[in-house]
């Protein structure tokens, strides 16, 4: 493996985790930020069940 082959290598490795990083890292807010507006749903359909159950 010649010197420039070897960079490449390096180089590509880098790249791969660098993207895993930046993936890790947008992957848990967004799976936070499904969470709640999953959880706000949720609220907002028992508060309309709750009203409709008054009338």
């Amino acid at each position: 493996m010649t010197d420039i082959e070897y960079a490449e290598a390096i180089r590509e490795k880098a790249t791969v985790a660098n993207l895993e990083m930046n993936v890790a890292l947008t992957t848990e807010p967004q799976a936070q930020s499904g969470q709640d507006f999953i959880a706000d749903v949720a609220e907002l359909s028992n508060c309309d069940s709750k009203q409709k159950a008054a009338y």
